[in-house]
């Protein structure tokens, strides 16, 4: 079946251009493309693809060669996707544009938006739903015969003129995107319990960490709001980041340059809310020697962030309401009305349905509130994101504290990850804090955990063995498995046999690949972890498939990979589901 815009002849799919400098990824998302309908054209880089828009822009081309759709990835040689992206919403504002990239942070989607992108896919992402977002990217445009007609002006003035040198991303995106600094390791699509290295959790200016599914939801939802000026209502348990995301939603915003005001409403005596949040008159009540300025004032042309709103006093609410309403309101015992320009962002961890039902919270300022509800994910229900905020937040406590930073034994980050964290991410950085002080040595081991850590892990829990300095770099590497493959292990011969005297008694196939190294370091071979590599994959790959019945979404998700990362090793692998299945 072939894919039209908008209900087209059959006779006249639409047409994708996917860019990507991977080829093995490049490969299978076109191939799935062209099982959903679509005419797939391929570019290994963005240059190339704005050669042909250029062309069609300087009419050298005819405009019936546009696509329909465009799907690229950030980070590539020459120009990166970004550059790109804001070039062709300038020129082609119409053409809806589908990002992709593996480096799946705040700023990376962020900045997607701002230059125009429809959407945002971060790696790794089920291929169903990429063909569903290109689906509702091709159909978004009611007329799209609007794409054919560039700017005029652009044609005149835009001639041979690359992003490069035409395009008004700012120094911060440029720094941010230096296409010098991405490795084909960071193009490779990667675990969802991926591990950001130190330098990732150093670069990121927000604070605000996760490759979650749960944090790239929120990751896309501050991306298409952060430029717009309406109300959000952010939610969420107590320690969940909320100022954190209202700060973002400011810094990104057009209103960046003005003033950013958070305002506890919880922290406030009710006598003194109006006057903090409206100011108030010179002699306006006892004690009121001057004018002063409210908090609305304040951050006029800017953001004010109104934090646990649910414990705003009523009889505030009525006010807030007339703010919200028409942007005016009085100084406590002023007769002349203020107006101010102000974004509005509340944040509560209650629920305030309820609270209307109770008479707590009016039900006309709620829905004034509620426009764009924005609800962050407690830290419990994202797990995977533990080991990326620890050493965030390690990294942040030994700088704050001017001591050594100290790392995190397996088994102590496993604890870290099976707590149930009711203070959220406050409560981690709280507890790596405390270990920075508390912990004796550069190793945090076990015993070095808080109390309430140790008294909260079940008592049927299997750790990882315990890590001594003088452990082997091979068991240091096995217990790292999922970090950093690009650099092999340097195994020495003694302490392989003590790891293979230890292990003696309890076979296992560590036991067999630990003999297996020994005897290839012997012989002289080199570069055995590229030799090994493949091999360990294609065996999990097989014993995967083999158990969900040749089923590749339930073989990824027993791998932990996403459908895409899988069809992608078993096309290096020179695999395939059916062959696999036959060799049990």
């Amino acid at each position: 079946m072939k894919v039209t815009v908008n209900n087209a002849p059959a006779d006249n799919p639409a047409t994708l251009w996917l860019i990507d400098d991977d080829a093995a990824l490049r490969l299978v998302l076109a191939d799935t493309f062209e099982d959903a309908g679509l005419t797939v054209i391929s570019f290994t880089q963005a240059q190339a693809a704005w050669t042909r828009l250029n062309d069609i822009l300087q009419q050298r081309e005819s405009a019936t060669q546009l696509p329909d759709v465009i799907l690229t990835d950030i980070r590539m040689p020459m120009m990166d996707g970004l550059s790109f992206s804001d070039w062709v919403h300038k020129h082609f504002p119409a053409l809806p544009i589908v990002i992709m990239t593996a480096h799946s942070d705040l700023t990376s989607a962020i900045n997607s938006y701002q230059t125009g992108a429809f959407e945002y896919l971060p790696k790794p992402f089920d291929l169903d739903d990429a063909v569903a977002t290109i689906y509702k990217a091709i159909n978004f445009q009611p007329d799209m015969a609007k794409i054919a007609q560039p700017n005029e002006s652009d044609v005149k003035t835009t001639a041979n003129k690359s992003p490069e040198t035409d395009t008004k991303s700012t120094s911060k995106n440029k720094a941010t995107h230096n296409t010098k600094t991405a490795t084909k390791a960071h193009k490779t699509t990667k675990n969802k319990a991926e591990i950001k290295t130190d330098s990732q959790a150093n670069d990121n200016p927000s604070g605000i960490i996760g490759q979650s599914q749960a944090m790239q939801t929120v990751f896309r939802a501050i991306g298409r709001l952060a430029h717009s000026p309406i109300t959000v209502l952010i939610t969420g348990e107590s320690g969940t980041g909320k100022e954190l995301v209202a700060s973002a939603l400011h810094q990104h915003s057009p209103r960046h340059q003005q003033s950013f005001i958070a305002l506890n409403m919880a922290a406030i005596p009710h006598d003194l809310i109006e006057s903090e949040l409206f100011g108030h008159e010179k002699g306006a009540f006892t004690g009121a020697t001057t004018t002063r300025q409210g908090r609305f004032e304040q951050a006029d042309g800017g953001t004010l962030f109104l934090d646990e709103i649910g414990d705003m006093p009523f009889s505030t609410q009525t006010r807030l309401l007339r703010v919200l309403a028409n942007g005016e309101f009085f100084r406590v015992g002023g007769q002349q009305p203020v107006k101010v320009d102000v974004r509005i962002i509340a944040a509560t961890h209650q629920n305030l349905e309820e609270l209307v039902k109770l008479g707590r919270f009016r039900e006309d300022l709620f829905y004034r509130l509620n426009v764009i509800r924005l609800p962050l994910p407690p830290l419990r229900t994202r797990r995977e994101d533990i080991p990326a905020l620890t050493s965030y937040f390690m990294q942040r406590a030994a700088k704050q504290m001017n001591t050594a930073l100290k790392q995190l034994q397996p088994a102590a980050l496993q604890i870290m990850q099976a707590f149930d964290w009711r203070g959220n991410v406050r409560q981690l950085e709280n507890v790596c804090l405390w270990l920075t002080v508390m912990a004796t040595g550069d190793t945090v081991m076990v015993d070095d955990l808080p109390p309430e850590l140790l008294e909260a892990m079940p008592a049927n829990t299997e750790l990882q063995p315990q890590q001594t300095s003088s452990s082997s770099e091979f068991d240091q590497y096995n217990q790292q498995h999922n970090g950093d493959s690009s650099h092999s292990p340097n195994i020495d011969s003694n302490n392989l046999n003590i790891q293979t005297q230890n292990i003696a008694k309890n076979p296992s196939w560590q036991q067999a690949l630990a003999e297996w190294a020994k005897q290839a370091l012997q012989t002289g071979e080199t570069d055995i972890l590229q030799t090994a590599t493949p091999e360990f994959e294609r065996v999990l790959l097989t014993a995967a498939l083999n158990h969900s019945g040749g089923k590749k979404i339930a073989a990824a998700n027993l791998l932990g990979w996403g459908r895409n990362t899988l069809t992608r090793k078993l096309q290096q692998l020179d695999m395939s589901a059916a062959e696999t299945q036959t060799k049990e």
